[in-house]
């Protein structure tokens, strides 16, 4: 099973990348064949699809052979998770292969607790923004999410986080919530997203078919907001 993963949702946190893997049957580890950072060095840069070229050209394999895209889908950046979703259905779409979907939040806790041996409960907080962000809790020895992710609060994390938790975030939380997280002697842990830790959690993708693939969103997009605020309401409103 050839595997491309794409890890594109947050070009500001380390390190964005894509991958090649060989992905046999029955339990033993995959084989990383290329794999490529995706670094930018401007808004308007476009590194996603020469990456993902770089990586069939290094591996020395046609992209007519790919067999699944493994993708993020946020939440994130608006436009790298949007464009991660449709670079792996535009593959998907050209070399029949079947997309894998994960939540970012997935990625970066298997990322980040690369030891499996590790216990306890990991809140993932991202896509900060005013006072709010979205929150997801993880129960590490489970490997099953407490609480699925959904833009909250601060009240509501007050709740969620316990001490003896850690918590995972990308770099603009809220004040609110670091406050909180001090309160309760919390770990706090920079956030890092790699596609080795979106490969590590193929086994739990959701299969999605090119049409319903779409990124996660944790509020309405500020270009819809502009645009209701203009004109009253939104492409695809009912």
């Amino acid at each position: 099973m050839l595997t491309l993963a794409i890890e594109a949702t947050h070009p500001n946190v380390p390190t964005p990348g894509v991958l090649l893997a060989r992905v046999p049957a029955g339990e033993q580890p995959p084989e990383v064949l290329a794999t490529r950072g995706l670094a930018s060095t401007g808004r308007n840069d476009d590194v996603l699809l020469p990456s993902i070229a770089a990586l069939f050209d290094e591996a020395g394999i046609e992209p007519r052979e790919l067999d699944e895209v493994l993708v993020s889908i946020g939440p994130g950046g608006f436009t790298a998770t949007r464009l991660a979703c449709v670079s792996a259905a535009v593959l998907a779409e050209a070399t029949g292969a079947r997309v894998r979907a994960v939540e970012t939040a997935r990625v970066a806790i298997e990322t980040v607790f690369q030891d499996h041996n590790v216990g306890g409960s990991v809140v993932v907080a991202m896509a900060s923004k005013h006072n709010d962000a979205y929150v997801a809790k993880f129960d590490l020895a489970r490997g099953t999410f407490l609480s699925r992710g959904e833009s909250v609060g601060p009240a509501a994390l007050d709740t969620l986080l316990l001490p003896g938790d850690r918590l995972v975030f990308e770099g603009h939380l809220p004040q609110g919530m670091l406050e909180i997280a001090s309160s309760r002697g919390v770990e706090c842990i920079p956030m890092r997203l790699t596609s080795e830790g979106l490969l590590a959690c193929r086994e739990v993708a959701e299969i999605v078919s090119i049409e319903a693939l779409r990124p996660i969103y944790p509020r309405e997009p500020d270009a819809v907001t502009q645009w209701r605020r203009r004109y009253g309401s939104a492409p695809g409103d009912g």
